[in-house]
């Protein structure tokens, strides 16, 4: 899956999540600028709902380098899990799936 390897893609930043932006269906806000930066996406999920990361990982062993010295879990980066209360990564870290 393409996605899951790093690449230069059209991203915006709003809120601390990069969003790749690809078709017309994210309004700009004022001041927002899309910018071509090296991403990847560690989870795949309903777009634009999860985020990419930044990354020169272009081959399965480079992604898995990346996890073993990462400090984040590869299922960041969803809308959802900006809500603590009901967030995945929390489901996930009290045995939930």
């Amino acid at each position: 899956m393409p996605l899951y390897l790093a690449a230069e893609r059209p991203v915006l930043e709003r809120d601390g999540m990069l969003m790749m932006i690809d078709d017309n269906r994210i309004d700009l806000q004022p001041g927002e600028v899309i910018k071509k930066r090296m991403v990847r996406f560690r989870t795949l999920g309903c777009w634009p709902l999860t985020g990419a990361v930044e990354s020169n990982a272009q081959t399965l062993p480079e992604i898995i380098e990346e996890m073993l010295v990462s400090t984040t879990s590869e299922r960041q980066g969803r809308v959802i899990d900006r809500d603590q209360a009901g967030s995945m990564e929390l489901k996930k870290r009290q045995g939930y799936f």
